[in-house]
């Protein structure tokens, strides 16, 4: 049987994405700070010149993974959204929904970008930066949804749902369980009722 050769560079994306991949989990585990190149280098199996290859630094492979983080968990959240039936506002209701399953995960460390922008203190503009390229659309899609839904101020109400959010994805780590989802739930419910007009 023929095998077609490997793409070109196929063996650096790879390695890239290993060094992206220990990174995210070891600073969740344990904090930006606190890992150390060495620990990602023995965590990935990646040559220490290959990190500095592509990323130049470890603060370039902070920014990368972060950025990297953002990307694969808002596909993962409008995917799981849009499988979700019925009309906007059950989709809202849903985002808790997709919260309580991220939180059931056994490598739940909560949101990477939440972490670090509170372990720098948001005294690091590259870290606040890829944040707020993350909320945006996260904040996007919610409005365009409290919208259909028919909220009279489709603005504030995302940003209420934003909070829910935020606080119950803290919660859940401090607790250690799924819990906060549910009860983000119930207070999203109840705010719903009265901002929805239709």
């Amino acid at each position: 049987m023929d095998f077609a050769p490997a793409a070109p560079g196929a063996r650096g994306l790879a390695a890239r994405a290993a060094l992206i991949d220990s990174a995210i989990r070891l600073f969740c585990r344990q904090g930006i700070t606190a890992t150390g190149v060495d620990a990602i280098i023995t965590h990935s199996g990646v040559a220490r010149v290959t990190l500095y290859n592509h990323f130049g630094s470890k603060d370039g492979l902070v920014d990368a993974a972060l950025e990297e983080e953002g990307v694969a968990w808002r596909a993962w959240f409008f995917a799981r959204l849009a499988r979700v039936e019925g009309p906007p506002k059950a989709r809202l209701i849903a985002i808790f929904d997709a919260l309580a399953e991220w939180f059931a995960r056994d490598d739940y460390f909560g949101c990477a970008l939440m972490n670090a922008v509170a372990e720098y203190r948001n005294q690091s503009p590259a870290i606040l930066k890829v944040m707020q390229a993350h909320k945006k659309p996260v904040l996007e899609h919610i409005r365009s949804l409290c919208d259909a839904a028919g909220a009279d101020d489709a603005n504030a109400l995302a940003g209420q749902i934003d909070l829910l959010m935020d606080g119950a994805i803290v919660k859940a780590l401090v607790r250690g369980d799924a819990k906060p989802a549910q009860e983000a739930r119930s207070i999203a419910d109840v705010l719903l009722s009265v901002a929805l007009i239709r």
